[in-house]
């Protein structure tokens, strides 16, 4: 037998060799994806968004000034958008193959969207491009189609951002980058950049998009785990977190109530409903109901018709295909059934601002949005039965599940807050107030057949996210908005188990005529399933999955802020 040592040799190094460098590549991008760099992301893709090229058609003129489009807030349209009316003029056609690669068309009128329906939206004329123009049912519109832009740095550090909105956003008509404040009666869109954050404008300086500083970039390896020294400083005056309690299984829904000045919480398993009276330092369990097999609870929260009757569950389920709602009395340290088969989405609301849920709402569910868009009403109990009394006004793609009403501007109006879709709205009656990306990993997502019997499935998902929190905590008078945000690194999405959930609670303030949104907790690697705030301390339900044991289980936690 002839050895060939040397080749042999040679051959184990470079496998030896490859193996070190595919071990030291991954460790590299293992470190790599645990550093926060300022801009080792790209610009969020809800700015993107917001300023993307959507297609529609003109429906119908109504008046000189005003016409209804095909489109709607489903198809990712908002108040204030910009369209161009589009006059087709000829077909492109390839010399040598003679394809049709696309279209030349001319500009002859300019929309801005000022209210929208289901299915359609009314917006309104600014101006003609030509003399003698008009505008027809079926005449084609594009958003923001060869509108000027023109964004203004007023930190004189924003090119960067100004460059990868260009690259991104090629179909807006650009114009050259400055850091001075210059305007001309031609730019139909601004696009104003600051320390904090970035203002999306139409020419009349009416508001149509916000993005505070921390929101604009997205890091295009892992959420960051560390935030700015702005954020740092908030989360410094943090005390220690303790632990108060445990419950086995994890929490699908939960709901807090203060009652006769002590704390409960009514949560859901898969199994169970359970009231928990909570303390600072403990947690104690009052009673429990069993929840009927195949019946997945997906939202619950407390109801109190009046300041001076028995506190209610309304506890909604998810079972055969479909919603369930059903009532529940808490009396006497036992959870009794006061009406069930509800086919109404439930949620209770303090609308008076007394610090009493007495508002009980439903909405039905539509199979082709899960949610019965723009069909809220308001419910009352008599006669031994849940009664509709009169429609509640809200606006459009307005969910039950993960919303809440409060006076965040102080200036004694409701606004009504939700999330979905990842994204939390705020809105003052019909008007857009705000909105910010929350994180798209809510606690339950629910996946149906949008037609039963229909012979091809099709299947549609929703999610269901946590309730806001309205919370005067710095004590100014004027109440803060806390919020669960969630992010999953990218390696947990390749399958990595180490890499686990990101969440923490954000808060979302009202100061000088605008909102910002700043961290206000650690970041925890577990899933925020509840939380609220009870003598100035955070009060927070984390799950905590044991992957070896198979066994999961709420962890309550507490911390105080100083």
């Amino acid at each position: 037998m002839h050895l060939k040592p040397i080749q042999n040799t040679h051959h184990c190094h470079c496998s030896i060799q490859q193996l070190r460098i595919s071990g030291y590549l991954f460790l590299f991008l293992y470190l790599f994806s645990q550093v926060t760099l300022p801009y080792a992301g790209t610009i969020n893709s809800d700015i993107i968004q917001d300023l993307s090229s959507i297609s529609g058609y003109i429906v119908k003129v109504q008046g000189p000034k005003t016409c209804i489009i095909d489109l709607d807030e489903q198809d990712g349209i908002t108040t204030g958008d910009l369209f161009s009316v589009i006059t087709e003029k000829e077909s492109l056609k390839h010399p040598i193959t003679e394809k049709v690669i696309g279209q030349i068309h001319d500009i002859k009128a300019i929309l801005r969207v000022s209210q929208i329906r289901k299915g359609y939206a009314f917006a309104q004329l600014i101006r003609y491009f030509k003399r003698h123009s008009e505008i027809f049912p079926g005449d084609r519109v594009v958003r923001y189609d060869r509108i000027c832009a023109k964004f203004i740095d007023h930190s004189g550090n924003g090119k960067h951002i100004y460059t990868s909105l260009i690259k991104q956003l090629p179909h807006l008509k650009w114009k050259a980058y400055t850091p001075e404040k210059t305007t001309k009666n031609e730019i139909s869109l601004l696009l104003h950049y600051d320390t904090k954050g970035l203002e999306v404008k139409d020419n009349e300086n009416r508001l149509i998009h916000y993005y505070p500083h921390p929101e604009i970039y997205v890091p295009s390896v892992l959420p960051m785990d560390t935030y700015p020294s702005y954020d740092n400083m908030i989360t410094s005056n943090i005390a220690p977190i303790k632990t108060i309690g445990k419950i086995t299984g994890l929490i699908q829904t939960a709901d807090f109530l203060m009652n006769d000045n002590q704390l409960y919480m009514a949560a859901a398993t898969h199994d169970q409903i359970m009231i928990y009276h909570i303390t600072p330092h403990h947690i104690t369990s009052i009673a429990k109901k069993q929840t009927p097999l195949q019946h997945q609870p997906i939202y619950l929260s407390w109801w109190r018709p009046a300041s001076t009757s028995k506190p209610h569950l309304a506890i909604t389920y998810w079972h055969n295909q479909d919603i369930e709602s059903k009532i529940l009395v808490f009396e006497n340290k036992s959870i009794n059934t006061l009406a069930y088969g509800i086919k109404f989405h439930l949620a209770a609301f303090d609308q008076n601002l007394d610090n009493n849920p007495e508002t009980l709402l439903g909405q039905p569910m539509d199979r082709d949005s899960f949610w019965g868009d723009n069909q809220i009403y308001r419910l009352a109990y008599f006669d031994q039965a849940l009664r509709i009394r009169k429609r509640f006004r809200t606006p459009f793609s307005f969910t039950l599940c993960g919303s809440t009403i409060g006076d965040l501007t102080g200036d004694r109006f409701i606004e009504t807050i939700w999330i979905r879709r990842g994204v939390l709205r705020i809105y003052q009656g019909k008007s857009f107030l705000y909105k910010t990306y929350v994180g798209n990993t809510p606690n339950q997502q629910i996946t149906y057949d949008m037609d039963p019997v229909a012979k091809k499935t099709l299947f549609r998902s929703v999610s269901i996210y946590p309730r806001p929190l309205i919370y005067d905590l710095n004590n100014d008078k004027q109440a803060e908005l806390y919020v669960i945000h969630a992010e999953r690194p990218l390696l947990s999405q390749l399958g990595f188990q180490s890499q686990a959930l990101r969440t923490w609670i954000k808060c979302i303030q009202y100061q000088n005529n605008m909102f910002f949104s700043q961290r206000r907790s650690r970041v925890f690697n577990a899933n925020i399933h509840a939380f609220t705030i009870y003598k100035k301390a955070f009060i927070v339900l984390l799950g905590v999955e044991d992957r070896d044991s198979e066994s999961s289980f709420t962890k309550i936690v507490r911390w105080h802020v100083k």
